[in-house]
């Protein structure tokens, strides 16, 4: 979501201070270039390619549900602060799993705000904190290496989309926003929940938060 909201930018910068000492310590265009994602969060749901529910989700992590009410800001803070790009800039935190190559993150910027936990990743560009991530699930019961039919089985049915851009991937997008060509200028904010499945298997999950 790139809209610009005047509530989530100043919770943003409460969360993340944009000082330019703060900047400076984080700043990393290459962890921002290694960050796994294969599309805006918001970027389904504009398609058509989202179905509508109205339970929102969240991360399972160190005891906490990060995501799950929405609050911007939210990520593994326990993790490795970067900052990248010059829109915004978006910035945020990242934990790494070498054993099982998993990376998990949150990041944002003004309106929006990911999280994201990724399968087969390569190590960092650079040093990060490191966490066993293989318990990490979503809050619903999510987790990296399911098939699809078992995350319909936890968020219902939707259409199982091919990425044009990346042969043998796969989409199921579900979201708590009303259809893009209904939505009302004034409207509420809410969530893009997208599961990518490579070879059957999930190997992202991309929860974005956005007013």
């Amino acid at each position: 979501m790139r809209r610009i909201g005047v509530v989530a930018a100043l919770v943003l910068a409460v969360a993340y201070p944009a000082s330019a000492a703060h900047k400076r310590a984080g700043w990393s265009p290459a962890i921002g270039a290694w960050l796994p994602s294969y599309s805006d969060s918001n970027n389904p749901w504009l398609e058509g390619h989202a179905a509508f529910i109205h339970r929102r989700d969240g991360f399972a992590y160190e005891g906490r549900a990060l995501g799950l009410d929405g609050r911007f800001g939210e990520a593994p803070r326990d993790g490795t602060f970067f900052v990248y790009g010059n829109a915004g800039p978006p910035k945020g935190y990242v934990v790494y799993d070498p054993a099982h190559r998993i990376a998990f993150y949150g990041q944002g910027c003004c309106s929006w705000f990911d999280l994201v936990a990724a399968a087969n990743v390569p190590p960092p560009p650079k040093p990060v904190i490191r966490r066993d991530l293989s318990a990490l699930r979503t809050v619903r019961g999510v987790r990296l290496g399911m098939s699809p039919s078992h995350v319909m089985s936890v968020y219902g049915r939707a259409r199982f989309t091919p990425l044009r851009t990346h042969p043998r991937m796969h989409l199921l997008a579900y979201t708590t926003w009303p259809p893009a060509t209904s939505l009302a200028t004034h409207a509420s904010c809410g969530q893009f929940e997208n599961f990518y499945f490579r070879g059957g298997r999930l190997v992202l999950i991309q929860l974005g938060n956005g007013c």
